[in-house]
């Protein structure tokens, strides 16, 4: 992995961008793909970046949501707290004591979620239920927190910490979905050195955590003939979860999703992209989801129907304050996405969408 590709993770991955508030990850985008990239936004403020190929068909879509769960200022209680609204499906186990940053029209003001101490527990006790978040802002009254520039509406994340645990795994808030996010730059940089011929849109969506509405407008303005959803997954790899072998592990390599509640993916694509990563020697691992969504779910039933392929790298503790994933899983993704995007032409493309032959 190169210093740019890893100051590239780390920059995404710390910028704030909860559902709604997504408009600095996009201007990040934006900065990385301008170059060769025609660059407009849909109405609902998704980033598309089309790059021409060698046809105008197929047209190949590469989509990454820009957002992250975080939280929206509901109310100001007399004495100063914060009331948090969820933006998306949260831990809530991981909640005590998470440093949080607000940001309000006059900046950015640190926070901090209550963690009650033990000595003043029952047994049984439990806090932070995700109906009745409260935020610690240092202040002791609704005045001090307006004077502070707080107000209603204003949106809320948990405060960036990028380390490197070991060698090779990244601890980080946010890879759910700003590794995809990464993943689609590097593999939309690398077209400028090749010959394509699909074109490609690559989509930074909005507001996925809050029911993939950005997707769901994106791919009317795309219009994609195939579509490809890069994300962070849950990874099903810590002691006693997974009930046989896990299909998330770190260090695994990219997981290449067949079902979720959602979406059944296109058999013949993923079993194109299972041959391609055989093929290429590249670290993959199939998955069977029993729960999850994501971008899929709207964008394979547009416009008729547009076979969607689901890639993902596994990232652990995901939808709490900070996630790990492993930097070989990310590269696996991202060789896998290029050995695609390589691969795909007409031939494939009529055999991958035709259902009168086998």
């Amino acid at each position: 992995m190169s210093r740019a590709h890893l100051s590239l993770l780390m920059e995404l991955s710390s910028c704030p961008g909860p559902p709604g508030g997504e408009q600095q990850v996009a201007r990040l985008l934006q900065s990385q793909l301008e170059d060769f990239c025609d660059i407009r936004y849909d109405g609902l403020g998704s980033l598309l970046a089309e790059k021409p190929g060698r046809l105008e068909r197929p047209r190949l879509l590469l989509c990454a949501h820009m957002d992250e769960i975080g939280f929206m200022v509901q109310s100001i209680t007399d004495k100063g707290w914060l009331r948090l609204q969820p933006l998306g499906s949260w831990n809530s186990e991981t909640l005590a004591a998470t440093r949080l940053v607000i940001h309000t029209a006059a900046g950015d003001l640190p926070g901090v979620i209550p963690a009650i101490p033990p000595h003043f527990k029952k047994e049984g006790d439990s806090q932070n239920k995700t109906d009745d978040i409260l935020a610690d802002v240092g202040v002791s009254s609704r005045q001090e927190a307006q004077e502070a520039g707080v107000m209603l509406g204003d949106l809320v994340t948990p405060a960036p910490q990028f380390d490197v645990f070991g060698l090779k795994v990244l601890a980080n808030k946010a890879w759910d979905d700003r590794v995809g996010c990464a993943a689609m730059v590097l593999a939309m940089q690398h077209l400028v050195d090749i010959q394509h011929t699909a074109t490609v849109i690559a989509a930074g969506t909005v507001q996925e955590e809050v029911g993939a509405r950005g997707a769901t407008t994106a791919v009317e303005v795309a219009r994609p003939d195939l579509a490809i959803v890069l994300e962070g997954a849950p990874a099903d790899d810590l002691p006693g979860l997974a009930k046989d072998a896990p299909q998330g592990a770190l260090g695994g390599g990219c997981q290449i999703r067949l079902y979720d509640a959602t979406t059944i993916v296109n058999r013949k694509l993923w079993q194109w992209a299972r041959d391609l990563a055989v093929a290429n020697r590249i670290p993959h691992q199939l998955a069977v989801r029993q729960s999850g969504s994501t971008d899929a779910r709207p964008i394979h039933v547009a416009r008729g129907g547009i076979p969607t392929l689901v890639l993902s790298t596994p990232v652990r503790y995901i939808h709490s304050p900070v996630g790990l994933l492993h930097l070989d899983d990310f590269e696996a993704t991202v060789a896998l996405l290029k050995a695609i995007v390589e691969s795909l032409d007409h031939k494939t493309f009529e055999h991958l969408t035709g259902y009168s032959k086998n």
